[in-house]
């Protein structure tokens, strides 16, 4: 009887452990590279690079687009963010205000208040660029040490 009741648990072990494998397999984030559609160049407030990383955000979703961005080892990224550099028109505070309510997160300002490094979602990147008060959005380069 005991044998049975230990056969039966390891039978359910390695049931639970094929399903939490294939899981994890599901799981794995790819992204399909589309080529070149017009939507790359929509927006001339940012580059290609961020146009089509704001595409792939749209057609297959966050963590492929961040798996994209991040193909650049240049380009400086913190938890699932992207460092980018906001440039803007006018110094008006309540800018800021606006960018926030975007999920993007402020880390420094220029003295004039036109500049502006920041962490931001791959899904704010389309809001960010039709702003009417930004001029232009590009990547912050990795700092070398």
């Amino acid at each position: 009887m005991t044998n049975v009741v230990i056969a039966l648990f390891l039978i359910a072990a390695i049931c639970i452990c094929g399903c939490v494998q294939k899981e994890e397999e599901e799981k794995a984030v790819v992204y399909t590279d589309p080529g070149y559609p017009n939507t790359y160049f929509a927006n001339p407030v940012m580059g290609w690079y961020l146009n089509k990383t704001a595409y792939i955000d749209e057609t297959q979703g966050a963590e492929a687009a961040f798996l994209f961005y991040t193909s650049d080892p240049d380009l400086s990224t913190y938890e699932g963010n992207l460092k980018l550099k906001v440039r803007t028109l006018e110094n008006k505070p309540e800018n800021l205000e606006v960018l926030r309510g975007l999920g993007i997160e402020i880390l420094t300002v220029s003295a004039d208040g036109t500049t502006i490094i920041c962490y931001a979602p791959t899904s704010s990147l389309r809001e960010l660029s039709k702003l009417g008060f930004v001029k232009d959005v590009s990547s912050e380069k990795e700092e070398q040490l």
